[in-house]
This record gives C-alpha cells, sequence and structure tokens, in this order.
C-alpha cells in the first residue's frame, strides 16, 4: 500500500490506496479540482490531495499536530523488577520496589549503578530527627553530591492494613507518628551475614513491621530495635532468630518466604548449641537471646508446642551461674522477654512460673512473688515489652500456680486451705489496684495503656473466679468482669501501642459472653487484631472462641478444656 494518504482519508483515519483521486474519495463524489477555494467556497465538497507532511515538534499544537499516545512501555527498569514483572518507576539509583524490599536494585549496563545495601534506620524516623544529627549526615554522605538533584521517594508504608480495615469498620483509627529511635546508638547499621535478597527482605521487613508490632508503648527507645540490631549485626545466631521471627509474621500474606526463614532457624539452633559451649560473657547473652526469640517465634506460630523447651532452655541459661548478673540493656531485655514469656505461658501451663521456687510443693503454696530473679524497676525497656505494669504478671502467675493445685481439692480442709489462699490472692490485686490508683494522675487513668491494665486486671479475677466456682457464665461476677473488660476494650483504639496486650482479656470475656453482640464485638476485636498484629496466633485464638461457642454447653463454657484439647499450641502472649 501507499504511504501517500490524502487529507479526507486522513482526517477520518481510514485506509487510502494513495491514488488521485482515492477510491473512497470516487465513490463519495469527492473530485480533485485545481482550484481548492472555488471548490470549497462552492459547497461542492472536499478536495481529494494527499496529506500536509507533519509538523516538526517545534511547531506542534495545530490541528494537524500528532496525536500524543495514551500509554507507552519502558524499557529502562531494573532488573529485579523484570524479574518480578512488575513495573519499575525507574527511580535512580533504587527504585520503590526494590526500596521497600530492600534488596539490589541492578540496572541495565547503560543505567545508573546502585547503591551498597545499608540499612538505614532513618527512613521512619529522619522526620524527628534534628537537622545536625548524625542520621541525617549520614544520608547525606550516602545520596552524595551526584545525586543531589534526584527526587528519592520513601518506601511505601508498612502499615496498609489499616486502610483495608477503615474500609470495614467505622471505628477511627489514630493517627501514626513515625517511631523515634535513640541516637546513642549508630543509626546506620551494616549487617554482614545477610547473605541473599530473601534475607535482606526479611530483615526490612523486621525493622519497619515487626519490631513495631511487638513495641507496645510509645518510648522513643525500642530494644528491639536499639539492643537486638547492634548484638545481630556481631551475631549470625541472633541475625537467623530475626530473620526466622520475621519470616513467621510475614508467612500470612507472604507463605513462600517462610522457606527462607525455616533455613534459617535451623542455623540459629546450630549456632545456639556452639555458643552454650564457649565461656564468655557475649556468647551467653548471644544464646540466652536467641533462644528468647525462638521461643517467641512458636509462640507467635500458635501452632506448636516446642516453645515449651526454649522456655526451659532459657530458664537453664538464666539461673546458671556462667550468666552474669550485670546491669546493661542486654541483661534487661533477656530478663524482660523471659518473665513476659514465662508469666503468660502458665495460662497454658497451668503451673507455677519456672523460675519460681514453690512450684513442687505438695501443699497449697502461699503466693509471693518471685525470687530467682532481681527485680526489674520500672524503665523504657519494661514498657516496651509489656505494655502493662509487671506486677499483673507477677500476680497473673500466681493464680495460676494455685490452678495447680485444683485436683488436690479432696476433702473439706483441702476445700478450706484453697479457698482461703484464693482470697490471699484477691488481696494482693486489690492492694496492687490500690498502690496503682494512688500513683496515677488524671491523665494516666485516660490512657491507652490505663485501659488496657484495667482489662487485664480483671481477666486475671476473672480466669480467678474460674478456678474457685467454675465457668458459669450466669454468674452475677463473671457478668460484671465481662461488663468492665469489653468497655475498657472499646476505649482502647485500634493499632494502639497496646493492643497486643488485650488478647488474654478479649479470650477470657469473649468465652463467658452469651450474647451475641457481645461475642461479635469480641471477634470483630480479633479479627482488627490480625491485621495490625498479623501474627498466626491471633487467628487460632478466634477459631478457640468459635469452637467454644459452637460447644454443646450453653452456660458452661470452658475455654481451658477447648485450648487444652482442640489448641495446645495456643499461647496469649
Amino acid at each position: 500500500m501507499s504511504t501517500r494518504v490524502c487529507a479526507h482519508c486522513s482526517r477520518i483515519k481510514q485506509r487510502c490506496d494513495g491514488e488521485m483521486p482515492c477510491s473512497r474519495c470516487k465513490r463519495m463524489h469527492f473530485h480533485p479540482r485545481h482550484d481548492s477555494k472555488l471548490m470549497e467556497s462552492s459547497g461542492l465538497g472536499h478536495v481529494c490531495k494527499p496529506r500536509m507532511p507533519e509538523r516538526p515538534a517545534n511547531l506542534a499544537g495545530g490541528p494537524n499536530a500528532p496525536r500524543r499516545p495514551r500509554a507507552s512501555r519502558s524499557r529502562g527498569g531494573c532488573l529485579p523488577c523484570k524479574t518480578r514483572k512488575k513495573k519499575c518507576d525507574e527511580c535512580h539509583p533504587r527504585c520503590s520496589d526494590c526500596r521497600r524490599l530492600n534488596t539490589t536494585c541492578q540496572w541495565p549496563v547503560s543505567a545508573t549503578q546502585t547503591e551498597p545495601i545499608i540499612l538505614d534506620l532513618t527512613d521512619v524516623s529522619v522526620s524527628d530527627s534534628a537537622p545536625g544529627s548524625p542520621g541525617c549526615a549520614s544520608i547525606r554522605d550516602s545520596v552524595g553530591d551526584s545525586n543531589a538533584s534526584l527526587s528519592i521517594p520513601s518506601p511505601a508504608s508498612p502499615f496498609d492494613a489499616e486502610e483495608f480495615i477503615a474500609t470495614l469498620f467505622p471505628h477511627p483509627l489514630p493517627e501514626k507518628k513515625a517511631p523515634v529511635f535513640s541516637l546513642e546508638r549508630p543509626l546506620m547499621i551494616t549487617n554482614p551475614h545477610l547473605c541473599t535478597d530473601e534475607d535482606k527482605s526479611l530483615f526490612n521487613h523486621y525493622v519497619h513491621v515487626v519490631s513495631r508490632a511487638l513495641c507496645r508503648s510509645s518510648t522513643k527507645r525500642n530494644p528491639f530495635l536499639v539492643t537486638l540490631l547492634p548484638l545481630a549485626a556481631a551475631s549470625d545466631a541472633v541475625t537467623s532468630v530475626i530473620l526466622t521471627l520475621s519470616g513467621c509474621h510475614w508467612k500470612r500474606v507472604y507463605p513462600g518466604i517462610w522457606g527462607c526463614a525455616l533455613k534459617r532457624q535451623g542455623q540459629a539452633i546450630t549456632r545456639v548449641n556452639e555458643l552454650l559451649g564457649c565461656p564468655d560473657k557475649k556468647s551467653i547473652f548471644e544464646a540466652c537471646a536467641t533462644v528468647l526469640l525462638l521461643c517467641m517465634t512458636e509462640l507467635f506460630d500458635g501452632t506448636s508446642r516446642v516453645w515449651k523447651w526454649h522456655l526451659k532452655a532459657a530458664s537453664a541459661i538464666l539461673k546458671s551461674g556462667a550468666f552474669p548478673t550485670v546491669a546493661s540493656d542486654e541483661w534487661d531485655f533477656c530478663i524482660s522477654i523471659f518473665h513476659y514469656l514465662d508469666s503468660m505461658s502458665t495460662i497454658s501451663r497451668c503451673k507455677a512460673p519456672l523460675l519460681q521456687a514453690t512450684e513442687n510443693s505438695n501443699d497449697v503454696p502461699i503466693p509471693s512473688r518471685r525470687n530467682s530473679v532481681p527485680e526489674l524497676g520500672r524503665n523504657d525497656s519494661t514498657e516496651t515489652i509489656y505494655g502493662i505494669p509487671p506486677a499483673l504478671l507477677d500476680l497473673l502467675g500466681m493464680v495460676n500456680v494455685l490452678a495447680n493445685h485444683r485436683s488436690r481439692r479432696v476433702d473439706e480442709l483441702s476445700e478450706i486451705g484453697f479457698r482461703a489462699t484464693a482470697t490471699h490472692i484477691e488481696d494482693e490485686i486489690d492492694e496492687w489496684r490500690a498502690a496503682y490508683d494512688m500513683d496515677a494522675t488524671d491523665t494516666d487513668n485516660k490512657s491507652d495503656t490505663s485501659h488496657a491494665t484495667t482489662a487485664f486486671e480483671w481477666a486475671i479475677r476473672l480466669r480467678l473466679h474460674q478456678i474457685v466456682e467454675g465457668y458459669d457464665a450466669l454468674h452475677e461476677f463473671v457478668k460484671r468482669a465481662v461488663t468492665t473488660i469489653l468497655d475498657c476494650v472499646q476505649e482502647v483504639p485500634y493499632a494502639s501501642r497496646v493492643e497486643g496486650c488485650l488478647l488474654f482479656p478479649l479470650v477470657i470475656a469473649g468465652s463467658s459472653s452469651l450474647a451475641i453482640e457481645r461475642r461479635m464485638a469480641v471477634k470483630e476485636r480479633l479479627m482488627v487484631m490480625e491485621n495490625t498484629l498479623g501474627f498466626s496466633h491471633i487467628h487460632h485464638a478466634r477459631q478457640l472462641l468459635e469452637a467454644v461457642w459452637n460447644g454443646n454447653e450453653t452456660s458452661d463454657l470452658n475455654w481451658a478444656a477447648v485450648r487444652y484439647s482442640q489448641f495446645p499450641g495456643v499461647v496469649f502472649v
């Protein structure tokens, strides 16, 4: 076909045979005239003449200017995006996808080379850093003068689940502020133990998502970053277990990453066996932190029972003379993590805490605070890990010590002793509440932490009542406790820092609720927590409640028996 196209065919965007006149103009009776102006003025029709040549780019904009294409395909994207078959925004030196996944952004030969992979914790805290802080200076140095004119977007926010929740529930979500990390430690940390792109993605996911889900206070020092990351930079075992914990959190939405996390878990266990043979303090700290994080990984999975062995191993390390009892961030971190896991696991074990000396007593024990581990002061580390006062965890352990002795209520004398111990524990809770109210201010009473503390306190009271009186949901004390717990839970907004402390109160209040409205409120909050916190054990806790609600008994809702028989791996951490 000829490349000559007449003006009429070009205007209606149809094929032209290039003749003079063309076949379409002949059929439409558009005959050529030498005097086109006379032709158009007389109204005889359009002159069939060749199309005018296209205007150059500097003259574009007229009626004959070529129309800009609506979409175009570029082949200048980075190589990882091409491998993943994703659209690349071609932002140099690292595109947004590679920044989000923390992978190496490789470009074709003609493109700009990528920068070295360095973990930059200021991505989430640069807005709150001072202009002259070391973090800002390190960012300026890493970018360089040659890239000063480039606009590098910040990585995608890891909390997209909040937008999804907002479309489901009318409850307002709190406005999030970027966490601020202490500048006492270097904000730019290079970890030499990240070998593959999957390792880097898991490590980046831990820094930006998992560490925040584990932090339960608004403190500026998050020990899951400030304490663990420097330790991980010098320890392959701690790095491996951090990647395992990150994979456990990520596998719900990205199942393919779990294989890499399992491989790292095996490496961490192998390395722990080697560290336990070293007598130096650094190796003991590495081994203890690794075992505790392995225990957390199994607990957050919700189906594993291996956490019991990890918890016993951590107890043996802490009781051994090789573990240095010196004041340090690592010491406070290990003790706080163990105290929390040990106390919360007593709900599932129905036994005394592992570091309590009265565990094997034949008589009903007189409750006492833990004495094998030094008392921890109320500092940023304990607030970040617990989210609630540590004394409540001691009271919870005392209640579950009593639960371990229920089978010994065989006669009237043992029954009297059992109830006397329960009354003593209740008095301990009342004394703690009086001291807590005396120290609290009006602002503290309205905070999220205060509401979560009250909900947890009444969950302990309700558990004590169930151990002594049974699981009758129609009892007046049960109704009062459930109402108090759910009212406090409603005061804690979605995605709050202390939302992780609500799992045990929600389960025990939901299992004792008979009204469908209350059950749906508990179920809705657990579904929200599945998205905001992201760990699998919350989903299994919701399944446990549904199994209790679907049982044959309408008033005797024994959630502990259902957990023991159908969900043995669920722990309400």
